[in-house]
């Protein structure tokens, strides 16, 4: 079965995407977004405004449908360890997804470009931990998990995740799957220790 083309702005976000990473957003310039998406100059402007334009189309809309999946994840009823499950079944899904898009948003949050427009990473980061920590503290509650310091249980998780997507983006191992993401949360909620360790 055919694949259907890109249509304009997505091929425009798609050739942007390969030209920022290769060269840089600075480096980049519109006649060059232009000629390797295949269209005019007005094209470009009617859908984004400007290269600016391009880049927070890039940057907030990966962004914003990462946070929707991890809203989503943490969403609804469910045990901590369903939660839990599902949000790292979606971050590991988001990277096999756009492994090249995930490798740029990477090197943006420690090596932001120049003269391209801000991006709010740090709210948008500590909003997630938020719905997660309320997701922890919920299931302390009711009594699901022992209490704990709800901030180190976040890093411990996170942290989990993180370096799995880094390990996968730098040399395509761990392999990004849901068997793996089922597996971290089986092991920071369960614990190394047995009950006689001391």
């Amino acid at each position: 079965m055919a694949t259907a083309p890109l249509r304009s702005h997505d091929r425009i976000l798609q050739k942007a995407l390969a030209l920022f990473s290769e060269k840089g957003y600075d480096a980049t310039s519109v006649r060059e977004i232009c000629e390797a998406a295949g269209i005019t100059k007005p094209t470009l402007y009617h859908f984004y405004g400007s290269k600016e334009g391009v880049y927070q189309a890039l940057v907030q809309g990966a962004l914003e449908r990462f946070q929707a999946d991890m809203m989503h994840a943490l969403a609804g009823d469910g045990s901590l360890r369903t939660h839990l499950s599902r949000m790292a079944r979606a971050y590991v899904d988001a990277a096999v997804r756009e492994p090249g898009l995930a490798r740029f948003l990477m090197a943006l949050i420690h090596n932001p470009p120049r003269s391209a427009p801000a991006t709010d990473f740090v709210g948008f980061y500590h909003g997630i931990l938020a719905e997660a920590g309320r997701t922890l503290e919920a299931a302390v509650a009711r009594g699901e998990v022992a209490p704990g310091p709800t901030e180190v249980r976040l890093l411990v998780f996170m942290g989990a995740l993180g370096e799995a997507m880094h390990g996968y983006l730098l040399s395509g191992r761990p392999q990004l799957t849901h068997e793996l993401a089922d597996s971290l949360v089986e092991v920071v909620l369960g614990g190394w220790t047995t009950g006689a360790a001391s």
